[in-house]
């Protein structure tokens, strides 16, 4: 018995010290990326980003602040609202601490959105190196991803202040894909094609290359509701046009169902 309670006892050590010097135990990514909603976003100019606050998704336009497009969706892709909150943006991003969005623009600066007066409040000036960057947000809210030139800087979120950096073993290094990237609460994603992403872990390790089953536009490489997103750009200019954001699964944490035509890559999904 002695012995049996001994060996109960080196195993949990070993377990405490795995998770101590690992940190959190992730998931394997799979390989092939797999569809679990698609929806229609009609925008001027460009596609660039999405976000969700638990309740909807929010997919915000490029190109022209003067003609800014935030698109409000339910879980399914129905549209609910749109809003124009006078910015041109790169990425958006939900923060579940202080339950607001936020935008970064083309340029250095981070505005939050106040979407029932429809404004934007300047929150971080000058903290981004590149001013064509669409980066991404922790989805505990404490930091922001940015990649610039083969490196990723990781900000606090709060200060804007760069905590860590690192550089990247490849990454993809055409126009708007090379600025471009996703961050989930244990890995990071830039692409490498257009129809293919790297995966790295939180310290920078390459860890897989991950297939898309279709062609994204650069900017639009997202990370919400545990899905990695990308879109079909409109390229709408001042007429606009519709564009289409794919969600894709990595998990497993979607169940997906047909369409009614039996097509096999869903319109609609339903966190489990």
């Amino acid at each position: 018995m002695k012995r049996l309670i001994k060996s109960c006892l080196l195993i949990i050590v070993a377990l405490v010290a795995l998770q101590a010097t690992c940190g959190k135990i992730t998931k394997p990514i799979p390989k092939t990326a797999v569809r679990a909603i698609r929806f229609k976003d009609f925008v001027y100019f460009h596609n660039v980003s999405i976000a969700y606050d638990g309740d909807h998704f929010f997919a915000i336009n490029g190109g022209n602040e003067s003609y800014c497009k935030l698109n409000e969706y339910d879980k399914k892709g129905n549209l609910i609202k749109s809003y124009d909150v006078g910015l041109d943006a790169r990425a958006i991003f939900y923060n579940p601490d202080t339950k607001k969005l936020y935008v970064k623009i083309f340029g250095y600066d981070l505005y939050s959105i106040n979407l029932s007066d429809e404004k934007a409040d300047l929150e971080l000036s000058f903290v981004f190196e590149s001013d064509n960057s669409s980066p991404a947000a922790s989805p505990d809210g404490k930091y922001i991803y940015e990649l610039h030139e083969g490196e990723i800087r990781i900000l606090e979120f709060k200060t804007g202040e760069e905590v860590k950096s690192f550089e990247i073993s490849d990454y993809f290094y055409e126009h708007s894909y090379n600025v471009s990237i996703a961050a989930s609460d244990g890995y990071i994603f830039v692409w490498a094609s257009e129809d293919d992403l790297y995966a790295y872990d939180l310290e920078g390790n390459y860890v897989t290359k991950i297939e898309l089953p279709a062609q994204g536009f650069g900017f639009s490489l997202s990370y919400c509701s545990n899905l990695i997103w990308i879109a079909l750009d409109a390229d709408g200019s001042v007429d606009g046009n519709f564009g289409f954001w794919y969600g894709y699964d990595l998990d497993g944490r979607y169940t997906t169902r047909s369409k009614a035509t039996g097509e096999k890559g869903l319109d609609t999904a339903t966190p489990k």
